[in-house]
């Protein structure tokens, strides 16, 4: 029987191994509303129809029966008309495990890594073992606490650096205002996009280190900025009257620094006792700012972010920290397959699609056309690498704008990110090794920023990703096929969705795109189709 795991809140979704072989269902994907959940945060109405929904496709498409061996959960109780119940009750399994939020984190990364032994920091908004851990961990032993906040146990790491970073977005005129609760998923991405406009005012940051320090929370944060930053520093932090141009770009690159400073601040003695690989994880691990600077200053002793460190990839460090792998887990493509693929044959029918032909897709991209691809499964994580990704030329200087505002529909700053093989990093970007996961941000070459405008961000850094043949067969032969002919082997890769939306998983949706922005193709799996055909 297999073993099965359950992550009920925001970002949750569940995991299934049997015999070494992982699957992952983000509830995002499987639903198509961005950030829900089963239960406390996010949760969808209909949770126990969800639930059945889910179990039955994973009967049906994946083959995973119930009852399974082992269910692992994190509190996946709920409260429906007065009754308190659990989806444990839901699922059959013959054991059921209870687990630790950052013990799930830690989990999931390190049995990701090729680490023998790793120290782990693991911090977000928050879980039922406090915001900020410290884990020690090795192949034999498994994953353990150093420190912890556990809020039965409180420590001197109960630090939230999380609900800090991203609530100076909600000041921001820049960035789409959201109510608090639902930025707080989407406005540390923004922020970070944004901070690199703006210069960090010393005499600012010790007060914004001060307000990272004292925990600020969706009902005291208000006060507490006012109190630690806006009086002192002479800012006003309005959410009617939102703070524009320099001014803000000053407030969130201060932010940033303030957040790199109160990280190392409460690491740096774990990092200087512990000669070990380093791990980040949590919501705060998807700071690529932080994790490529950490990256700088210990190439030499190996840094690590999990494609899934955020709350997504909670259920397989459930998986993980129960099991044990001696092998790294790769789960990079290790979600759903097109959920309406039955629908195959009749798209490729009805639409006249072509067979993919990977000189014609080359000359199509020379040329200034923008390509979105479904195909195989999908990724587990924020990012997308290839197989639900839009992909164009970044040699264009008008794609960013175009993406941002005529396809993505997202704010004009946000920057997007290069794919390359890996034996060509280094030609074009100040790195060496692997970026296989999109989640560092390292310099674009001199010579080579204005020739790849669209991805190179206003402090001349991209976030990149590498591939080799053995990770994406089918991105690596492509951009082999488009170094040849465009005289350079870097792809503009950004996810394929639109703003407000989780990266789409149906031919249905993909079609939508297709025909309600200025995408002018669309592959799905081993076929393609133009939108003006």
């Amino acid at each position: 029987m297999a073993n099965i795991a359950i992550y009920g809140s925001h970002n949750g979704g569940i995991a299934l191994e049997d015999n070494g072989e992982y699957h992952v269902i983000e509830f995002e994907r499987f639903f198509n509303i961005k950030n829900i959940g089963l239960a406390q945060y996010k949760p969808l109405r209909y949770r126990e129809e969800a639930v059945y929904a889910i179990l039955d496709y994973i009967d049906k498409e994946l083959g995973f029966k119930a009852p399974f061996e082992n269910m692992l959960h994190i509190n996946t109780e709920c409260v429906h008309d007065d009754i308190t119940y659990s989806y444990k009750d839901y699922i059959p399994a013959k054991n059921v495990y209870e687990g630790w939020h950052h013990h799930a984190h830690a989990s999931s990364s390190f049995y990701q890594s090729d680490f023998q032994q790793a120290l782990i920091f693991s911090f977000d908004g928050g879980g039922n073992d406090g915001f900020f851990n410290i884990f020690l961990a090795d192949r034999k032993n498994g994953v353990s606490y150093l420190d912890k906040t556990n809020p039965a146990e409180r420590t001197n790491y109960d630090f939230d650096f999380g609900f800090p970073y991203m609530c100076f977005a909600h000041f921001c005129k820049d960035i789409k205002q959201e109510w608090i609760s639902d930025g707080n998923l989407v406005y540390s991405g923004k922020i970070m996009g944004l901070c690199n406009y703006g210069k960090c005012k010393d005499e600012w940051l010790p007060h914004f280190k001060k307000f990272y320090y004292a925990k600020p929370d969706g009902e005291n944060y208000t006060r507490l900025l006012k109190e630690y930053i806006g009086d002192p520093c002479g800012l006003v932090f309005d959410e009617n009257n939102r703070l524009e141009g320099q001014l803000s770009w000053d407030v969130a690159a201060t932010s940033q620094k303030a957040f790199e400073e109160c990280f190392y601040e409460v690491a740096q003695p774990y990092i200087d006792k512990y000669e070990l690989p380093i791990i980040i994880t949590g919501g705060c691990g998807l700071n690529i700012l932080l994790s490529t600077d950490l990256r700088k200053r210990y190439s030499g002793r190996g840094v690590f972010v999990a494609p899934n460190t955020n709350d997504c990839g909670i259920a397989l460090g459930l998986l993980a920290g129960f099991n044990k792998p001696d092998t790294p887990i790769d789960i990079t493509y290790g979600g759903t397959e097109l959920i309406d693929k039955n629908t195959y044959p009749s798209w490729i029918e009805s639409n006249v699609a072509k067979p993919v032909n990977f000189e014609a897709i080359v000359n199509e991209l020379c040329s200034g056309k923008i390509f979105g691809v479904a195909r195989g499964r999908c990724e587990h994580g924020p990012r997308a690498l290839g197989n639900r990704s839009i992909i164009c030329n970044p040699a264009f200087p008008e794609m960013k704008d175009i993406l941002n505002f005529k396809v993505k529909n997202r704010e004009w700053y946000r920057p997007f990110a290069p794919v390359c093989k890996l034996e060509n990093a280094s030609t074009y970007f100040e790195w060496e090794g692997d970026s296989r996961h999109m989640l560092f941000c390292p310099k674009v070459k001199p010579e080579w920023q204005d020739k790849l405008k669209s991805i190179t961000h206003i402090d001349g850094t991209a976030r990149l990703q590498t591939v080799t043949r053995e990770q994406n067969e089918w991105l690596y032969d492509l951009l082999t096929e488009f170094e040849k002919k465009a005289g350079h082997g870097v792809l503009l890769n950004t996810s394929f969705n639109i703003a407000g939306k989780p990266i789409l998983n149906t031919i249905a949706d993909a079609m939508w795109v297709l025909e309600h922005s200025q995408m002018d193709y669309l592959i799905i799996e081993d076929f393609y189709y133009g939108k003006h055909w």
